[in-house]
């Protein structure tokens, strides 16, 4: 190292001028290794966007169909006014969510629910009484969620 500064005192004008050749070519360099190493980004991110949209139509159309078998089942009546659904109050409410275990819902108002939050993309979907973040809607799924998470807590 200490023979490599007298070096340098003697040759500034070499090593300057090296210095000046070098930092642009590194830069170009640079330029050049960044376009052809990650050519692939901005298509990546248009066929996820893709991905998505086809996704989302699907599930649309799913809904849909949902909604067209469900108009053809006669939906439960309410034994009394506090099993009606809050929506329609006519259906007996029978969907069930979690965490919140709020029952207010019949089946097509609750796929209706689904379709607009997806249509507005307003998800996750909450629940329409408490506002609270659905996790799930069946109840062992519930039960094993808690467990799950109760147990990696300890």
């Amino acid at each position: 190292m200490t023979s490599f500064l007298p070096f340098l005192k003697r040759h500034t004008v070499v090593v300057s001028l090296l210095s000046l050749a070098l930092l642009p070519s590194m830069y170009f360099l640079y330029l050049y290794l960044r376009k052809t190493h990650h050519p692939r980004e901005p298509e990546d991110q248009q066929d996820l966007r893709e991905r998505r949209r086809q996704k989302v139509t699907e599930l649309r159309s799913k809904l849909d169909r949902l909604l067209v078998s469900l108009d053809q089942i006669v939906p439960e009546t309410a034994d009394n006014e506090d099993d009606e659904c809050i929506v329609c109050n006519s259906a007996k409410a029978v969907i069930q969510t979690f965490p919140c275990k709020h029952k207010v819902l019949c089946r097509g108002c609750f796929v209706r629910t689904l379709q607009v939050a997806v249509n507005d993309f307003n998800l996750p979907l909450k629940c329409v009484l408490c506002r609270t973040r659905i996790t799930t809607l069946d109840r062992e799924r519930f039960e094993e969620l808690t467990l799950q998470e109760s147990s990696t807590a300890v």
